[in-house]
Order: C-alpha cells, then sequence, then structure tokens
C-alpha cells in the first residue's frame, strides 16, 4: 500500500472509531437519561420484539402468539377492539434493518440505541438530499438548517416512536445519490431495502425504474429485481408463507389506523364527501403524475429531480396511508426549492432557508401542541407541508427546467 492510501486507510480508520465512541456515548446517555425513564418506541417495539422473537427463537412474527406478546408489553393486556393492534405489519426482510438492535434484550437500550441511529439517518438524510440538488449553503446556514431539520416535530416524532420510515428516507434519497454518481447498482438495491414501507415508494421506486429503463440504465433494474427477489425469497426458508401473512396483517393494519391520505383527510373526513370524490381526485393526482414521468423519461438526471419532488409529494395524497413520520424524503423538494430561489435571487439565497427552516419547524411544532387530541396527533397535522410543498413545487416547476436545461 503506497502512503496516500495508507493515510486515507487511517483517516477512515480514526472517522469510524470516532463515529462508533459517539455513537456508544450518545446511546448510553439517550438510555440513561431518557429511555429508561419515559415509556416510548411504540413504533418501534413490535418490530424489535417480533423481529427478535423470530431470529432468536424461530417465532412466527405474523403469529397471533407474537401480537399477543407485543400488545402485552406495550398496554400491560391484551389490545381492545378500536385499538392499535400493534401487530408486526412490515415484510420479513425488516430484520435486515433492525438485527443489530436484537444484541440486547432491554427494550430501553434497544430504543437509545435506535433513537441514536435515527439521528444519525436525518442528518445523512438531510446531507445526501442536498447533495443530490446540488443546493449550495454557506456553513453556518448549513448548521443552522439541519439542526432545524433535526428539531422540527415529524423529526423528533420519528425519533420518539423509533420509526423506520427515517431509515426509509434515508435509503430512498441515497439511492437517488447513488443514480447521480452512476452507481446504478447500489442504487437498485438501495431502493429494493427501502420497499421495508412501500407506502413511501409507490410513486417514486416507479418512476425511477422508469426513468432508467428509458435510458437503458439496466443495472439499476437488476440490482432492484435481484435484491427484491432475495429479500422476499431468503425468510421463505423459514416462513414459506410470509408474504400472505404479511398482507394479511396490511388489510388489518388499515381497519385501525384512523387517517388515509391527505386527499381523504381533505375530503372524507373533513367535508364528508362520497368516497367517489376520494378515487376521482386520486385518480386526477395519478393521471398528472404518469403525464409527467412520462415527459421527464428522456431528460437528464437534474431535470429529473422535479419529477422525483412531485412523486415524493403526491406519494402523500395517493398512498392509502401516510404520516408525519414520512416526511423526511421532503427535503428533496425542499432543497429543489431553495436552489431556485438562490439562482432568481442570489441577494435572497441565505434568506429565505435562514427564514423558513426555523418557521416550519416551530410552526410544526405549534401546531401538533395547539390540536393535540389526548395522547394522539390530530389530522390537520397531515396537511400543511405537503400542500405547501405542492404549493412551491408548482412555483419552481417553470425556473427548474431552465436551471437544470430541460430538453423540450
Amino acid at each position: 500500500m503506497d502512503r496516500p492510501s495508507l493515510r486515507r486507510a487511517i483517516r477512515a480508520g480514526a472517522a469510524g472509531l470516532i463515529l462508533a465512541a459517539v455513537f456508544g456515548l450518545l446511546t448510553v446517555g439517550l438510555r440513561e437519561t431518557f429511555t429508561r425513564r419515559v415509556p416510548g418506541g411504540n413504533d418501534l417495539y413490535p418490530r424489535w420484539l417480533a423481529g427478535c422473537a423470530w431470529l432468536r427463537e424461530g417465532a412466527d412474527p405474523y403469529d397471533q402468539a407474537t401480537t399477543l406478546r407485543i400488545q402485552r408489553g406495550i398496554y400491560g393486556r391484551p389490545a381492545l377492539p378500536g385499538e392499535d393492534q400493534a401487530a408486526f405489519a412490515y415484510p420479513a426482510f425488516t430484520v435486515v434493518v433492525t438485527w443489530p438492535l436484537c444484541l440486547t434484550r432491554d427494550f430501553a437500550t434497544a430504543h437509545a440505541a435506535a433513537m441514536a441511529a435515527l439521528l444519525g439517518s436525518i442528518v445523512l438524510t438531510g446531507a445526501t438530499a442536498r447533495r443530490v440538488v446540488g443546493w449550495e449553503a454557506a456553513p453556518r446556514l448549513w448548521i443552522w438548517t439541519l439542526f432545524c431539520i433535526v428539531v422540527m416535530y415529524p423529526s423528533a416524532r420519528g425519533l420518539l416512536l423509533g420509526q423506520l420510515a427515517v431509515v426509509v428516507a434515508l435509503l430512498q434519497v441515497a439511492a437517488l445519490e447513488g443514480l447521480r454518481r452512476g452507481a446504478d447498482v447500489a442504487a437498485g438495491v438501495l431502493l429494493a431495502l427501502s420497499t421495508i414501507k412501500p407506502q413511501m415508494g409507490v410513486l417514486l421506486v416507479p418512476l425511477i425504474l422508469f426513468w432508467t429503463l428509458s435510458h437503458r440504465r439496466w443495472r439499476c433494474a437488476a440490482g432492484f429485481v435481484g435484491a427484491l427477489v432475495a429479500l422476499v425469497a431468503v425468510p421463505m426458508l423459514w416462513l414459506p408463507g410470509w408474504v400472505g401473512d404479511w398482507l394479511g396483517q396490511l388489510r388489518a393494519y388499515t381497519s385501525y389506523t384512523e387517517f388515509g391520505s391527505v386527499t381523504w383527510i381533505l375530503t372524507t373526513y373533513y367535508l364528508g364527501t362520497p368516497p367517489t370524490l376520494e378515487i376521482a381526485l386520486t385518480g386526477a393526482w395519478l393521471a398528472w403524475f404518469g403525464f409527467e414521468a412520462w415527459r421527464t423519461r428522456r431528460q437528464p438526471f437534474e431535470s429529473l429531480l422535479w419529477a422525483v419532488s412531485l412523486a415524493v409529494v403526491l406519494t402523500h395524497f395517493v398512498s392509502p396511508r401516510t404520516a408525519t413520520t414520512h416526511f423526511g424524503t421532503m427535503l428533496v423538494p425542499l432543497f429543489l426549492v431553495f436552489r431556485v430561489v438562490a439562482a432568481r435571487r442570489p441577494s435572497r439565497a441565505g434568506l429565505v432557508p435562514a427564514l423558513a427552516m426555523p418557521g416550519i419547524a416551530i410552526g410544526s411544532w405549534a401546531l401538533f401542541l395547539l390540536t393535540v387530541e389526548g395522547r394522539q396527533e390530530s389530522a390537520i397535522n397531515y396537511l400543511p407541508i405537503p400542500i405547501a410543498a405542492l404549493i412551491t413545487l408548482l412555483w419552481a416547476r417553470r425556473p427548474w427546467r431552465r436551471l437544470a436545461g430541460f430538453r423540450t
């Protein structure tokens, strides 16, 4: 090994040791000051208990006996009808992400480690989204932006609940960065792994695959299909019927979750309109998205990013189930708008994000605190960020196309 390579290896090793030390200290600190004292992590607990019971004991994570164990751990009793049944409603290959948490049998420790990892995921998602979009921010503005991203309500909720949506957002944004850098196989594998929460990729995954196939970048599709086949097939060696069991849990999940898509909340929930209106509007959203995807199919990567942003935003309008913890990927459209502002109004390049980020952070928390119903967030929390993102994205459509060199 030559000297430059040796120096790089030493720096990489030192950085790895520092990160491991920070992670360990953060985990211990969170356990002693928070997770051991305050009950939480209700979204993580079913994934941790069911996944670890499968890995350690060979217990079926979808079996009613496992679900009952989860319910007793959360409620101290079986769940009542109408309550969150806390079942393992995730694909079996979710353990690819969660298995390190099985190294401990103490949930407080597992929750603390998950919070530390999710905090790192939020920061990495922001940093990667910035690279994907090409938004340039001064160091102080970038530190301020990251701080606001971490403390805003959707991020904080994801941390406290131990939501895997935070990891999925990182996987999706990392897949985009892989495409930008030409690492197509890695991008495909990351996309496949992101399907642990398929509702977050109902538009983004098809768009990326369609675009890469249109550009004859076969390796991305090969990476996606190969990884997905492996992720589905390998668990079948121990759980032959897991796909059917998982789909059954998904059907049950939608029966005891309160809120659907943004479109459902606006129409059925608030206005009390017939379901046909929600269906019609959802069809209109999908038709519009299909039109934009078709127009973008031959465009270079940078021009694709507006359609990617549209996919991210419209997912919350068309997916059967969304959540505030799913907002992480919306950093892509947010940074895209910031880049458009910087190009059109250089004098406001720093001012707009410097004001917008704390506005989003404070506004999201204020809305939650003013509308919280007992221990549950109200439906209104699902609306402002997706709607505002859609409006600003429409404003940025034409200037982004000029900026990215969209070919007509």
